[in-house]
């Protein structure tokens, strides 16, 4: 087999080329992800050229086998906390499997890999049972972390299971855009507490929140189109953030909506809040976005209270993910010999 692997500029390739990489990739999501809607056009090209806040620079190769774009390998580098990471992700037309495309991707990737000069390697969330899982195992990956993807398709659920009060003693506020200026020490400090959110084995660390993170992706977010909604929980007695809940909406993917973060300081649980703040933004968006179609996110499988509270908004389990990855030295010993 003689793979013919190439760059891919987002920004300068040609439509045929787009065009083919969005065939190839809704084949992938079809075949592994059948529960899903079809991947459109728009979300699959919007993804490369407007990454998720956090990914960091990315860059893209394409692999043609006959003349047919068979797979793609993405590389991107994550800073602050994660600024020992590469992501790496790997995707093979379903229908050329099995033929060595993804080993010659990521084989194709490994300069760009080791020139990042970082230790470890993640791959792409997987479903246990999937191709990739196997794959990724003979590579020397290993689990790492297991996620569950719960779904709230909006028109399906009925709305007064968003009925939920704030607590005695609390508000709820919200707003779009930039952090309100009067609020952003207590909300960055709120945010903060999502680092006791469990997340396994994995190398990945949640980000940092200081108020200068704050503006960071305040910023990050409005240079990308991007929306983003806040709720919070403010204490009566202090007038400070004590939770927030925030979800990203991007200009590709305007029919869904992603919960990035949901925290609650450690002094404040146990009184509902997270679960009010998440029914107080779906009222909202109910009320304001009547063509948002389903809230998407992503929880670790052992916080069965925040998966039980999402099961209470709405929410159904769509499937557990695996995070994979490998030491960077792993992968440095098999190459530039990797698969053969």
């Amino acid at each position: 087999m003689t793979l013919d692997v190439r760059p891919l500029d987002p920004s300068t390739a040609p439509e045929q080329l787009l065009a083919d990489y969005h065939a190839m990739r809704a084949a992938v999501a079809a075949a592994d992800s059948p529960e899903d809607p079809p991947l459109t056009y728009e979300s699959a090209i919007g993804r490369l050229r407007t990454p998720p806040v956090g990914d960091g620079p990315c860059r893209f190769w394409v692999g043609h086998l006959d003349g047919r774009l068979a797979g793609s390998v993405r590389v991107a580098l994550p800073e602050e906390a994660n600024s020992g990471i590469v992501n790496v992700e790997v995707h093979v037309h379903p229908e050329l499997r099995r033929r060595g495309v993804g080993t010659e991707l990521l084989r194709s990737a490994m300069p760009a890999i080791l020139d990042a000069r970082r230790d470890t390697v993640l791959g792409l969330g997987m479903k246990p049972d999937s191709a990739g899982a196997r794959w990724v195992d003979g590579l020397g990956f290993e689990v790492t972390h297991s996620t569950v993807m719960q779904v709230l398709l909006i028109a399906r659920t009925p709305a007064q299971l968003w009925d939920v009060p704030a607590p005695a003693g609390y508000r709820l506020e919200c707003w779009t855009g930039a952090t309100p200026e009067r609020l952003i020490d207590s909300y960055a400090a709120a945010r903060q507490a999502i680092q006791d959110a469990p997340l396994g084995g994995t190398s990945y660390r949640a980000t940092v929140w200081t108020p200068a993170q704050v503006r960071a992706t305040d910023r990050e977010l409005a240079d990308a189109g991007a929306e983003q909604r806040v709720a919070i929980a403010v204490d009566e007695a202090t007038d400070r953030v004590v939770g927030v809940h925030v979800i990203h909406n991007y200009p590709h993917r305007r029919e869904s909506g992603f919960i990035y973060d949901t925290s609650v300081l450690a002094a404040h649980r146990g009184h509902g809040l997270g679960r009010a703040m998440k029914a107080a933004m779906m009222r909202w968006l109910a009320d304001e976005r009547p063509d948002l179609e389903r809230i998407l996110t992503t929880t670790a499988t052992t916080n069965t209270h925040m998966i039980g509270i999402n099961h209470a908004l709405g929410y159904h389990s769509a499937r557990t993910m695996n995070w994979v990855e490998t030491p960077t030295a792993r992968l440095a010993e098999n190459w530039p010999t990797l698969g053969d």
